[in-house]
């Protein structure tokens, strides 16, 4: 049998669809998850650049915002987390290669190992001139000015340049963005642990393009009246235990 000559299914039956509680009509309504997904297109955009290229995303309108049946598992402070620990990672890998060519480069000053001045200073009689008294002691055992000019390049090489101590501070904030980051994502996917009994409630609600408004079949157990679009998200948020966040996303007219 040919195309043109197949036979059109009859439509259903006036009983198999819950007529809008607003309008009392059938023709508008729609499946909420049907509705979610027809809001979500693909869109190619051709870069700016001179190569030409070109880059395909996902765009979701504000009726398929409105009818999610969960809040985004990203949110806007992880990528800012993430957006400002980028530069911390590039500061850091910059002061710490700066820290240690300016640490390394110290280090090559050697200390003068040579006799101290008043060893060599005509003390030719042993043990008769020696000093004596304490004065002497105290001021001649000292090492001579070269040692002593010996021993500050040693003491620099073994510390630390300010730009590595820059560097190990940078790290430490680098490292808390980034379990800040983890932190938020993590939390937020153990919040929405519940969000298969949101979405068995929300298969099983309807949408009517005509008015606006969604509602619920009386199989589903719960108010069949219609509920603006704010309404039914705190509604489906709360079944899976995420109410209170319905106001913190509240849908902006």
């Amino acid at each position: 049998m040919s195309i043109n000559d197949a036979v059109p299914a009859p439509p259903p039956p006036h009983g198999s669809l819950t007529p809008c509680p607003s309008c009392a009509l059938t023709d508008r309504i729609r499946g909420v998850p049907a509705v979610a997904l027809a809001e979500r297109r693909s869109v190619t955009v051709r870069g700016s650049g001179s190569d030409g290229r070109t880059e395909t995303r996902e765009e979701v309108s504000a009726l398929g915002k409105a009818l999610a049946p969960a809040p985004p598992t990203v949110t806007t402070a992880f990528v800012t987390l993430l957006a400002l620990a980028f530069p911390a990672l590039v500061a850091t890998i910059v002061t710490f290669s700066v820290g240690m060519g300016e640490r390394g480069a110290a280090g090559e000053h050697k200390p003068d190992f040579s006799p101290p001045s008043w060893w060599t200073s005509g003390h030719s009689e042993f043990p008769n001139s020696l000093p004596t008294s304490y004065d002497e002691i105290v001021a001649g055992a000292g090492p001579g000015p070269a040692a002593t000019q010996a021993a500050a390049p040693l003491a620099d090489a073994g510390g630390t340049p300010t730009v590595l101590v820059v560097s190990f501070l940078l790290m430490a904030l680098l490292l808390g963005l980034v379990a800040g980051a983890v932190t938020l994502f993590v939390t937020r996917r153990r919040r929405l642990t519940g969000r298969p009994r949101a979405e068995r409630l929300w298969n099983q609600a309807w949408y009517c393009d005509r008015c606006g408004t969604a509602y619920f079949p009386p199989a589903a157990g719960q108010d069949t009246g219609a509920l603006s679009l704010t309404d039914f998200r705190r509604t489906i948020w709360t079944a899976g235990g995420y109410g209170d966040l319905a106001e913190r996303y509240r849908i902006r007219p």
